[in-house]
């Protein structure tokens, strides 16, 4: 495996980049490309996601799904003539990514377009051959989930029009020992039964949760070991809280800085590679042979248990994770969290809610290779729209019924507990899926 420590100098590698991206992105806006379109996942999304909305950047859409509802969202707000879409994939070749781009391509010239990707990938030959508008290097030895000070998070805040460069400077600032310290306390409280890690957030800055969770969840979770990442409402004597965050979103690269020391020494302690991430292949596999098995007229899907079967598997120190391949609406997520606190009470345990396909991104590592305690309820549904994804010759819709049932074929696979219901709309989602 090449060297995956180069984000220990990010703030400062950073700092002697801001300038060409703020030259970067003060002549987009002169060009008249005052919206950004973010289309990324995991890594590539969490940390311009935070940045965004910590920020109150509503110029700005973050677009990780392959949801057709969240496709088209992203699209009726977001004139192409005024937007500037950022491609981004370390590997450059992430299909809800590249799927994304040809949607969007379709829409708008070449010159709307950038790339983030690491040298040569399909990704930059193809920003080269189309002729974006730029195409930035990511750095090789700096894994997607650690990667928030480089420039696929600072491109993005300097695009926003952000303080880069304090965001970077207070980075700096962090405490290496006190940072690791976090972890080695997270990963004490493992090993002493409290593998649940709360998160309690100022409400400025709470989707920092989403950028946690991602990095100490694939970080952690594999070889049958990990810390499961819950919501900052959850207590127990599984839980261990952490409460301790700035509210001030200038912060923010301190905290990611942070969260990064201590991720790195938590997977020391647990004696796990933080950098790989061996279990998320089975699920993209999983999905290629759904869509084949589709093309081919076979259409049935795994057997699996329902709601109140799996609702009656709970143990002590398990947890429930709610996965959600719907359109990550403001209302959707209200809902599903009022689902996701009903299975807590119902079966005593933690309960998590993530939307698909992101969360094969974050936490679909820690749900196959991390410890065998978690109950999953993978949740579809027909799309009221669906839309074609040019070059492709599939639609969104039935790309995202392939992730999710790839996922539950890979959660099987690895013997873990799951429930899959399909709905033909939303409108009686909370009875379907009641514990």
């Amino acid at each position: 495996m090449p060297d995956r420590l180069g984000w220990l100098d990010a703030p400062r590698a950073s700092l002697a980049l801001w300038d060409t991206w703020a030259r970067f992105a003060a002549a987009a806006r002169a060009d008249g490309l005052d919206r950004l379109v973010v289309c990324g996942m995991g890594g590539s999304s969490l940390a311009p996601h935070v940045l965004a909305t910590s920020f109150g950047a509503r110029a700005c859409t973050v677009l990780d799904s392959t949801d057709p509802g969240a496709v088209l969202d992203c699209e009726r707000a977001n004139d192409p003539a005024r937007t500037l879409y950022l491609i981004s994939s370390k590997s450059g070749t992430t299909v809800e990514t590249l799927s994304a781009y040809r949607y969007f391509a379709a829409r708008a010239p070449a010159p709307h377009f950038a790339a983030v990707t690491d040298p040569g990938t399909p990704l930059e030959r193809l920003a080269a051959e189309r002729g974006f508008r730029g195409c930035f290097p990511h750095p090789v030895d700096v894994g997607g989930r650690y990667a928030a000070l480089t420039v696929v998070g600072m491109l993005p805040a300097a695009l926003l029009g952000l303080d880069g460069r304090a965001l970077l400077e207070r980075a700096q600032g962090v405490s290496v020992s006190a940072a690791r310290g976090v972890g080695e306390r997270i990963a004490a409280a493992a090993r002493a039964g409290r593998d649940k890690l709360a998160l309690q957030l100022p409400p400025r800055v709470a989707t920092l949760g989403l950028w946690i969770e991602q990095l100490v969840a694939e970080s952690s979770g594999k070889g049958g070991k990990g810390v499961v990442p819950v919501p900052g409402s959850a207590r127990g004597g599984d839980v261990e809280l952490m409460a301790q965050f700035s509210a001030d979103p200038l912060d923010l690269g301190a905290e990611f800085f942070r969260w990064e020391h201590a991720t790195h020494a938590l997977c020391e302690q647990l004696g796990v590679n933080p950098f790989d991430q061996p279990d998320v292949e089975a699920a993209k596999a999983f999905a290629r042979a759904e869509l084949d098995a589709v093309s081919a007229g076979a259409t049935a899907g795994p057997a699996t248990l329902t709601p109140a079967a799996l609702a009656r598997t709970a143990r002590p120190g398990d947890y429930v994770a709610i996965l959600a391949y719907l359109p990550p609406r403001p209302d959707v997520e209200r809902r599903l969290e009022a689902v996701r606190a009903a299975w807590a009470r119902s079966t005593g345990c933690a309960a998590t809610l993530g939307f698909g396909p992101r969360y094969l991104h974050s936490t679909g590592q820690l749900h196959k290779g991390g410890p065998a305690t978690g109950l999953f309820l993978v949740v579809t549904a027909d799309p009221a729209e669906d839309a074609e994804i040019p070059e492709l010759g599939i639609t969104f819709g039935r790309l995202e019924r392939a992730q999710a049932a790839g996922d539950v074929r890979a959660l099987l696979a690895r013997g873990r507990r799951v429930a899959h219901v399909h709905l033909p709309s939303l409108d009686a989602l909370e009875s379907a899926v009641a514990p």
